[in-house]
């Protein structure tokens, strides 16, 4: 199974100004998801990057990687969960939402008032058909 890119159509605010921002998963095989944002205005240059490696049976293994914004040192924080939590298989709706949370929370810690907008459609790349 090849890799594919699908984009997700998260709106990052923050102070309640929108900023500029992608993210983006990637399906590698049928059992694991990464998901990425990029927040990359002058200043705050942050990235997230979450894998979900989860199987039925097993626990999904997660990690979240944070880069920036300049002058943070990046941070890795790694977390199991059972799998009927955080499936990236069948749930991956699951999975951006904890990516969410945790992309929250580190701007948060930055001084940040963030907020997302994710409209009806946001999620009609990345919930596929081809499992």
């Amino acid at each position: 199974m090849s890799e594919q890119r699908r984009g997700i159509d998260l709106r990052v605010r923050l102070d309640g100004n929108r900023v500029t921002s992608e993210t983006t998963a990637i399906c590698a095989g049928p059992d694991v998801l990464t998901i990425v944002t990029v927040l990359p205005d002058q200043g705050l240059a942050f990235q997230l990057t979450s894998t979900f490696v989860g199987h039925k049976g097993v626990d999904t293994h997660v990690t979240h990687l944070t880069l920036g914004p300049p002058g943070s040192a990046p941070s890795i924080h790694v977390k199991d969960h059972p799998h009927e939590r955080a499936d990236p298989t069948y749930d991956p709706r699951g999975c951006v939402y904890e990516h969410i949370h945790v992309l929250m929370e580190h701007l948060r810690r930055q001084g940040e008032e963030p907020a997302v907008d994710l409209p009806d459609d946001a999620f009609h790349d990345l919930e596929r058909t081809d499992h």
